[in-house]
C-alpha cells in the first residue's frame, strides 16, 4: 500500500511540474441542496447532481447529534436511495421533525453536507371568564423543554405575562392568567428557538379575547377553530397491529389486517373531524367528516380499502394499496385539525403488535 501511494504522489508531482492539472475526481462528486428551513413537521425536497445513472444514497443526522447514518426507509424497509437521470439530476423527498443534516453518496464519493432548520409553529387556545384566562400552547414539531412566552399587547407593546416550557412528548404548555381586567385583550404565544436542534423561533397570530367583566360575568373564547377542552392524551393509541398476521402479500385483506386502534380516555364525546393519523414517513390519514368518538369508546383505522362504518361504526379505512406501518420500527402520531399533538406511539422490531 505504501509503494502505491508513493507512486501516486510521484505521478501527481510530475503532473504539477509539467503544468498539468491533477486528476479531477471532484468533478464526479455528487451535490445536494435543499430549502434552508421548513415550518413545522413535514417533508422537504432534496435535489442535486451525480454522474448519470449513478445510485444516490441519502445519509442523515439529527442536527444535535451530527452522527450520520443511511436514511431509513420507514415505508418499504431498507434505506433511501434514488438514481440520477440521464442529465445527472436527482430528487428525493424526506420527512423532517427537527433540524437535520444531510449528504449523499454516489459511486463511493461523498457530497457536500447541508443543514435544514425547522421553524417552530406554535398553536394557542384560550378560554376566559371574570378576568381569568386559561391558556394552552402546543409546539410543532413536538419538542419538550422549549421556552414559551405568553404575551399581552398594551399600547402596541408586547410584554410577557407568563413564561414556561413545553412538557412531555406532546410538547404542551398550560397556564392560567389571573387579574387580566375586563373587556377584550390581545395575546400571542412566542416559542424561543433552540440552536442546539436548529429550531427557529415561532410566534402565533394575535388572539383577541373578551376576558370578561373581571367581577363575575361575561367572558369568551378564542375564534380559532379548535376545541380547547381536548387535552393531550384525551384520545390515545391503545393498540396497533403494525404487522399483518401471515405473509405480507399486499392483498386488501392483508392491508386491512394492519390497523391502529384509538380510544377516547375522557368522559365526554370527542369529534375527530379533521384529525390526522400519520407515520414517521409522513403518510397521513385524515378524518374527513364528523366522527364522534364516545366517552371510553374505541375505533379502528385500517390501512386498506373499505366502506367507512362497515361492518360497524367502529371501523374506518385509509384506502391505501400499500402498507403504512414499518415492521422494523415506526412511530404513530395523532393530531387535531389544527395540528395539536394529542398522542404518539413508538415501537421497534417486535411481535407485530403493540399496546403503546
Amino acid at each position: 500500500m505504501r509503494a502505491r501511494k508513493t507512486a501516486l504522489f510521484a505521478a501527481l508531482g510530475c503532473a504539477a511540474a509539467l503544468g498539468l492539472a491533477a486528476p479531477a475526481a471532484a468533478a464526479d462528486a455528487p451535490t445536494i441542496s435543499a430549502p434552508a428551513s421548513r415550518q413545522g413537521y413535514g417533508p422537504i425536497t432534496l435535489t442535486g447532481t451525480a454522474p448519470a445513472g449513478a445510485t444516490v444514497a441519502l445519509y442523515e443526522s439529527a442536527y444535535v447529534w451530527n452522527d450520520f447514518y443511511p436514511s431509513p426507509d420507514y415505508t418499504n424497509g431498507g434505506t433511501i436511495s434514488t438514481t440520477a437521470n440521464s442529465s445527472g439530476k436527482w430528487s428525493l423527498s424526506r420527512i423532517v421533525d427537527s433540524g437535520f443534516r444531510f449528504y449523499v453518496m454516489a459511486g463511493g464519493v461523498e457530497s457536500n453536507r447541508i443543514s435544514v432548520a425547522m421553524g417552530i409553529v406554535p398553536t394557542m387556545t384560550m378560554t376566559a371568564s371574570n378576568g381569568t384566562v386559561n391558556v394552552n400552547v402546543s409546539a410543532n414539531p413536538t419538542q419538550p423543554g422549549l421556552r414559551v412566552h405568553i404575551q399581552r399587547a398594551a399600547s402596541g407593546v408586547w410584554s410577557d405575562v407568563a413564561t414556561g416550557n413545553t412538557v412531555g412528548d406532546a410538547s404542551i404548555f398550560t397556564t392560567t392568567l389571573s387579574g387580566q381586567g375586563s373587556g377584550t385583550k390581545s395575546y400571542r404565544a412566542v416559542i424561543d428557538g433552540d440552536p442546539e436542534n436548529n429550531l427557529l423561533k415561532g410566534t402565533t397570530e394575535t388572539v383577541d379575547i373578551n376576558v370578561g367583566s373581571g367581577s363575575g360575568s361575561g367572558g369568551g373564547t378564542t375564534p380559532t377553530p379548535t376545541t380547547p377542552s381536548v387535552a393531550a392524551g384525551a384520545v390515545q393509541f391503545s393498540k396497533i397491529q403494525y404487522n399483518s398476521p401471515g405473509s405480507d402479500t399486499g392483498s386488501n385483506t392483508s392491508l386491512n389486517n394492519e390497523w391502529v386502534r384509538l380510544t377516547n380516555k375522557t368522559s365526554a364525546t370527542i369529534n375527530l373531524k379533521g384529525w390526522t393519523v400519520r407515520d414517521a414517513a409522513g403518510h397521513v390519514y385524515t378524518f374527513s367528516g364528523d366522527y364522534r368518538l364516545g366517552a371510553g369508546k374505541y375505533m379502528y383505522v385500517h390501512t386498506g380499502k373499505g366502506t367507512n362504518g362497515q361492518p360497524d361504526s367502529k371501523h374506518r379505512y385509509w384506502n391505501r394499496t400499500s402498507y403504512v406501518w414499518n415492521n422494523g420500527g415506526d412511530t404513530a402520531y395523532l393530531r387535531t385539525n389544527t395540528g395539536k399533538s394529542i398522542d404518539s406511539c413508538k415501537w421497534g422490531n417486535g411481535s407485530g403488535v403493540t399496546y403503546c
